[in-house]
Order: C-alpha cells, then structure tokens, then sequence
C-alpha cells in the first residue's frame, strides 16, 4: 500500500481553546472509569466549612483543567469539532496509566458518540528498552453481548491499530506516530462490518499485546503498475497487470521472510500483510477458528515475535443521544427500483444512512460500478464533510440476484435533525444528481 493510497488527518495545534473552556464539575459522570485495585475509600469525616470551600475551589480548578488540557487534546485529531458543544461536552479524561518492562503508558480522555469512541493515549518507552510492537485487541460490551469493532490508529503507520515503541524509520516519513499523543478511533461494526449506532452504556476493554522480535525490520519500495487517470478523477488499472505486480512484491517479503527479516515499504506499511501471507505467492486460505484475536494473535507470535507483556485498560462509556427515524424509510426509484434505509442516524458530529436495494436478473455479480444508482447525502442545516462512504455487495447464485448496500458516512460539526437522500443516475456521460427525487429523512 502506498501512500497515496493512505488519507491521513494531520492537524496543528487547536490556538485558544482555553477561550472556550467550560467548567464540567459533574465530568468524571460522563465516562465512569473502572480502578484496578481497591474502590478508592470516599471520606466520611465532617469537614470544617473553610476546607470544604478550599476543596470545592480545587475541584472547579481540576474539572477546568480537563476541560481545557485534557479533553481539548483530542482536538488536535478533530479541530473542526471545537465549536461542537455536543462533542466537547462529552470529552472526559480517562488517567489510566500502566507500567510495563519496556515502556509505560496512559489512557488520557476519550469521547463516546455512540458510534464512535475516540481516545487519546500516551506512551513513554524505557532508557534502552529494545524496540517492541504493541498490536491492540478491543472488546465492546452492550445489550448483555460483546459487539465487532474496527480500530484505527489515526496518526500512525498501521491501520490494524499496532504501532512500534520506539517508532520505526521508514524512508518517508509521512505518517509517523507520536507516541506522546497517538489518537485511536473505535467503530461498533455488526458481523458484516457494518456501521452500528447505541443508546446504550458501553464498557469498552483495551488489551495491548506488547510483542517482541529478533527479526531485522527493513524498508523497500516495492514495484507498482503504471494507473491511467481519467478526468473525474478515477484510476484504471488492469487486473492481471497489477496481480503480476502484487506477486512480484509478495515474492520480496516472502524472500525476506525466509531470512527472518520484515520487509515493509517504504511508508512503513506492510507487517499486517506479512504475518498472515507469508508465502511466495501471497494468497494462503486463512481458516480462522475460535476467537478471532486469539487467532490472530497466534500467527504474530508462532514464528516472527514472543509476548512480553500485556497492558489492560477498561471503562465504561455512558449512553449518548443518537437521532434516528420515528418510522421505517423506504421508496421507489424509476424502472421500479425499490430501495430500503436500512438504518439511518445522527450522533454528535456524524451522520450515517445505509441504503439497500436489489437488482434481479443482473447478470454481471461483480458489475456493481456499472449499476444505474448511486446516493449521496446533503443537509439544509450544516456543510457535511468527507466521511467513509462505500458500496458493498452480495450476489445469490441461486436467485440471480445482486444486493447492493450504499454506506454513507458524514461528518458534521453538529447533530442533525434532518438530512436529504438524493439519488444519482449512473449515465453514460457522467452520475446526474436527481434532486427532484430526493427524500428527506427526519431524525428525532
């Protein structure tokens, strides 16, 4: 994966947030954390007048304080969220911290949308600590049942979420984690890595694996097929062309493998690739059985790394208020083309709508660029920034037919209470915007 493939966030420094600032006594009750020894002894004894008010002025200074050094530090990722009081009212400060033999680490402050769950997280190695890679495993509980997750690490260099202490060296040195300040974005995905919304408690645990190896890492670029660029600003490139370029540079790794060596490119991307496709030709069936991270695990640490250690972080997230229909959503596009809103939500600063709809008899099952809609979403209340839209499929051999699901993903800088659903025509000439089709969906 290139870089160019990667679009990562790197913001500067939000100037006067202190401006903004607001006072939250009552902070510590949005996210209630776990301790990890004995409940803290709350004290009983009568207090003198003039100390309760030295200690209620303390408590006002530390509860502005993490307003303004702690939760406004998340800030740095989402800088257009600064204005969004349903965003910042929710920033809480986490402090768990954690010592380890290589290095120690603190959970900061985290924001819980009922999507998302953003956190920030710091990591300080040890003098001459070797250098170890630290591969995260997440578990979401809510309803009685724990829930799929995706994680990213947003300015790192590995989208599964691991990252290196000390931090890696690649040759360009585009994305680069600063382990001072790394942010990590959690998403409730169902079993089809779909988006999923809650008004429910969440009590989130983070275990980071901290892994050691031997291997030499090393960096290349590695071989990639010329791309046509058309004018609308979409990239060919012809299959069996770039298959022959992907088996060149799974051949490098393999080779590199065989001398125990970890050979990522020159981003520093690559390790997830090698650990589960190790092989010459790349493509090895992974029968993944019991506990997927378990799995996963394993295959980190049968050949390339030993576990050295284990932090473990826990809270529990307090429901959030998600916008969603009163009543189901459906409509009928032209030629009959029924289409379902699977699902349709606002929470604090995104907006997300799933679209379904089924095409009979098609008779290509990987022709969903060639079908004849496509959906987008406008607002009549704010600007909707760029978010993770993408079609997904499903074929059913048997029945001939094709499920196209649309996930559209927003960000906004407020909640919504309305958004429009405008269907596009998939033309010969270029997609034509059908506003006179458009529906809107009302969030409550």
């Amino acid at each position: 994966m290139s870089g160019t493939d990667i679009h990562q966030k790197v913001h500067q420094a939000v100037e006067q947030v202190t401006s903004a600032a607001k006072p939250d006594p009552w902070l510590a009750q949005k996210i209630r954390v776990r301790a990890q020894g004995k409940e803290e002894q709350h004290m009983k004894k009568k207090l003198p007048a003039g100390a309760a008010i030295v200690i209620a002025v303390m408590l006002l200074m530390t509860a502005v304080a993490a307003a303004v050094t702690n939760g406004f530090g998340l800030l740095r990722q989402f800088p257009e969220q600064a204005e969004n009081a349903a965003f910042t009212d929710r920033i809480v400060t986490i402090g768990q911290t954690w010592e380890g033999k290589y290095f120690s680490a603190e959970i900061k402050e985290a924001v819980f949308d009922g999507s998302k769950l953003r956190f920030s997280m710091s990591v300080t190695p040890k003098e001459n600590a070797p250098q170890m890679y630290v591969k995260p495993v997440v578990k979401a509980v809510y309803g009685d049942r724990e829930h799929k997750t995706d994680m990213v690490l947003f300015n790192g260099t590995e989208l599964s979420g691991g990252f290196w202490v000390p931090g890696i060296n690649p040759p360009i040195h585009e994305i680069q984690p600063d382990l001072n300040d790394m942010v990590f974005e959690v998403s409730l995905v169902d079993h089809e890595m779909m988006p999923l919304v809650t008004d429910v408690d969440v009590e989130w645990t983070f275990t980071f694996n901290v892994l050691k190896t031997d291997w030499k890492i090393d960096f290349t670029k590695f071989p990639e097929p010329d791309v046509v660029e058309s004018g609308d600003d979409t990239i060919t490139i012809d299959h069996d062309v770039w298959m022959e370029y992907d088996k060149q540079g799974r051949k490098m790794q393999a080779d590199a493998y065989a001398r125990h060596e970890l050979l990522l490119n020159e981003y520093g991307y690559g390790l997830e690739d090698i650990i589960t496709q190790p092989f010459e030709d790349g493509y090895r069936s992974l029968t993944i059985t019991g506990n997927y991270d378990d799995f996963m695990l394993d295959l980190y640490t049968r050949e390339v790394f030993t576990q050295e250690d284990q932090a473990v972080f826990s809270f529990v997230a307090e429901r959030a208020e998600i916008r969603k229909p009163s009543e189901s959503v459906s409509f009928v596009l032209p030629e009959k083309q029924k289409c379902i809103v699977k699902q349709a939500a606002a929470t604090a600063d995104e907006v997300s709508v799933i679209v379904e709809t089924k095409y009979y008899h098609f008779h290509d099952e990987w022709g969903f660029d060639t079908t004849p809609w496509d959906f987008v979403l406008k607002s009549d209340e704010t600007e909707l920034l760029p978010g993770g839209t993408h079609i997904r499929q499903s074929w059913d051999d048997n029945s001939a037919v094709l499920v196209i699901t649309y996930v559209l993903n927003y960000r906004t800088t407020k909640p919504l209470h309305s958004v429009i659903l405008v269907p596009v025509q998939n033309t010969g000439d270029s997609p034509v915007e059908l506003n006179d089709l458009a529906i809107t969906i009302n969030l409550e």
